[in-house]
């Protein structure tokens, strides 16, 4: 069995819950632009990158005519401005990632967000010197459950992925980290641990103040 040596958290749901701002975001956008929803953003498409969600939601000619660089700008501006002064952890991250820090655990974001995103939430959390490494959807080609975050993740510790454990919320992002080579431990934000588990997590917990490192290393 390998070290366990590093781990690699999603972020939307897992270090954060923020999935309700993302949601209201892409409503109140489409709102502001005069948009007619295809289908509402719902935990459907949790973990998809937003290049994903938008052809969905909005259409392929809707998505032409505005271009997928600046749907994506606009919204997550929409975003940041309605979560902005609310950022909170879920309960016992913070702890997590300090005693990773001191027993030599490497940790890295692989998240869907772009860049600004994921900058926006570490600094909210003030987790900066906690965090080695973070991929974010601006990073990658494909969107989850294609491995490619968290392969790029593991790779940027320079670390192999039967080296990492993955941390993740949703079912599109447990496929991910399993493709990846990785195992997976659920967090249950935005999905039941039966729904997880099905998806390849080892185990599911609803927060991180029962997982130890000790606990990570016999998973």
């Amino acid at each position: 069995m390998a070290e366990l040596k590093g781990l690699l958290f999603d972020m939307d749901g897992t270090l954060v819950d923020n999935l309700a701002y993302h949601f209201a975001a892409f409503a109140e956008y489409a709102k502001r632009e005069g948009f007619d929803l295809l289908e509402p953003v719902t935990l459907k498409h949790n973990g998809m990158h937003s290049n994903q969600i938008f052809p969905m939601v909005l259409g392929e000619a809707k998505v032409a005519e505005y271009g997928i660089d600046r749907l994506n700008r606009e919204k997550e501006e929409v975003y940041r401005d309605m979560y902005r002064g609310k950022v909170e952890p879920i309960k016992g991250i913070i702890e997590l990632l300090q005693a990773a820090k001191a027993a030599g655990v490497k940790c890295a974001i692989g998240s869907s967000g772009c860049r600004e995103n994921v900058q926006f939430i570490i600094e909210g959390l003030g987790i900066e010197n906690l965090i080695d490494a973070s991929i974010s959807g601006s990073d990658v080609t494909h969107g989850k459950p294609h491995p490619e975050i968290f392969t790029k993740a593991h790779e940027a510790l320079g670390l192999k992925a039967e080296e990492c454990i993955v941390v993740e919320d949703a079912v599109n992002g447990i496929m991910a980290g399993v493709a990846a080579g990785c195992k997976c431990l659920g967090i249950t934000t935005t999905a039941s641990a039966e729904t997880l588990n099905a998806a390849g997590a080892a185990m599911s917990v609803a927060d991180f103040t029962t997982i130890t490192i000790e606990g990570l290393r016999n998973l």
